[in-house]
């Protein structure tokens, strides 16, 4: 009952965040997100509402930051990254990314969601339906379900080493904020295959 009732809000938010104002976001997640923990009775440790994980929180950013760096002396990455466009990226990437969508995803589907799953169906199935929900999450984007499910997974390896949402809180804002940034930077800069302002 209470995986149902959590389910029931998620997608409320989801319709909500599909079709409410833009300027609403940044509290809508936030708040969204503690109902959530509030009506899964989960008290903040198993909730993954701790600090444990750090170390791995710190690898992931580490490795996503050098991701970008590597794909930024690719010209058809930089191609690929100067696709999409932003009005305001710095303001985007530091807080409307976490604010907006990082802190009720990572709670939602790595806190209270893992949780309660783990308890009923072991970690296995924490990692595999918290995964292909968080893929069916992006939906009607398929071509981003499959990515974002493997996402999840691999999101669900931190939350479970972890010991909490810190880890995959960090490598989800991280990989989005650092993404939007990359954009921004190579739409500004001289295009390497065209050397025309980009």
């Amino acid at each position: 009952m209470t995986i149902l009732l959590v389910l029931l809000i998620m997608a409320a938010v989801r319709v909500w965040n599909r079709r409410g104002p833009a300027r609403a976001q940044p509290f809508t997640g936030p708040i969204a997100a503690f109902t959530l923990v509030a009506v899964s009775s989960l008290t903040p440790g198993p909730a993954g509402l701790t600090l444990s994980g750090w170390w791995y929180a710190g690898a992931a950013a580490l490795l996503v930051t050098v991701g970008y760096g590597v794909a930024l002396m690719i010209p058809a990455a930089r191609r690929a990254l100067a696709v999409p466009s932003f009005e305001h990226p710095v303001r985007t990437a530091l807080i409307g990314v976490p604010l907006s969508t990082v802190i009720f995803e990572e709670v939602a589907f790595r806190g209270v969601l893992w949780e309660l799953l783990y308890r009923d169906h072991g970690v296995v199935g924490a990692y595999l339906i918290t995964a292909l929900l968080f893929g069916l999450w992006h939906l009607p984007v398929t071509r981003e379900v499959v990515f974002t499910t493997l996402a999840g997974v691999a999101l669900s390896f931190l939350r479970h080493a972890g010991g909490g949402v810190l880890a995959p809180f960090v490598l989800h804002w991280t990989a989005n904020g650092l993404g939007i940034l990359a954009s921004a930077w190579v739409r500004r800069s001289a295009q390497p295959d065209s050397g025309r302002p980009g």
